[in-house]
């Protein structure tokens, strides 16, 4: 796909098909900025319109970036994804096959050069979710052991999950899994989470008597239960 640079916005994709019956913009989460054109629409034609419609994109791209950043959809070449402790970069590289940099917090995902997007992304994907299990691994042990002392819970075994469904589990044995992607959250959400998981050590299902004991370790859980539903499970 063809494409050229908007002063102030950065790439814009041109497409062009015998489909097309009307010059259009569109943006999507991972795909960026791209322009459709019909057939028998010129070059200076094409530009004109884009600049026509600068401002709208300027006001409407911030809201794509942001949800690519939260939910890890784009991880393409030149993608940037802060974590809890690192900072990941992916670069397009001289190498045959994908590695990685680290300096200090900055860690580089090196992929060759010409990859097509659809095989960069599972790659970043994979290796983003390994950054974000070494994180929980690092910093979620300790919180979990603490808010079990302090109110007198039981469990048997902590693991890590990449989970699409679910933020944590507590088996009937008492053994707790919490979904990696904890690590996109704040610390209260975090928290929120591990008690749940913890008051499940007691009461195996929601009942009345399971979201009162989640109540006494966690007084504002409702708010809590809310803002979780704001965010998704996805890489």
């Amino acid at each position: 796909m063809e494409s050229f640079e908007l002063d102030g916005i950065g790439e814009i994709k041109v497409r062009r098909s015998a489909n097309i019956k009307y010059l259009s913009i569109r943006m999507s989460p991972g795909r960026g900025v791209w322009v459709n054109v019909p057939y028998g629409v010129s070059g200076r034609q094409m530009i004109r319109f884009v600049e026509e419609k600068k401002e709208w994109i300027a006001r409407n791209l911030p809201k794509v970036k942001s949800y690519e950043k939260e939910t890890g959809v784009g991880l393409g070449i030149g993608a940037e994804i802060r974590t809890r402790l690192h900072w990941l970069v992916i670069m397009e590289g001289d190498c045959r096959v994908p590695s990685y940099t680290i300096e200090g917090k900055k860690v580089t995902l090196w992929i060759p050069q010409g990859t097509a997007y659809e095989k960069i992304d599972p790659l970043a994907k994979n290796f983003l979710a390994e950054i974000y299990k070494k994180e929980c691994r690092q910093l979620l042990p300790g919180r979990v052991r603490q808010y079990a002392e302090k109110f007198r819970f039981r469990f048997t075994r902590l693991s890590f999950r990449n989970n699409i469904s679910n933020w944590g589990s507590c088996s009937h044995d008492d053994k707790i899994s919490l979904n990696i992607k904890l690590m996109k959250l704040p610390d209260e959400l975090i928290d929120y989470v591990i008690l749940h998981e913890l008051c499940h050590t007691v009461e195996k299902n929601h009942s009345a008597r399971f979201w009162a004991l989640v109540k006494e370790v966690c007084p504002d859980y409702e708010a809590c239960r809310r803002r979780l539903r704001t965010y998704n499970t996805r890489l």
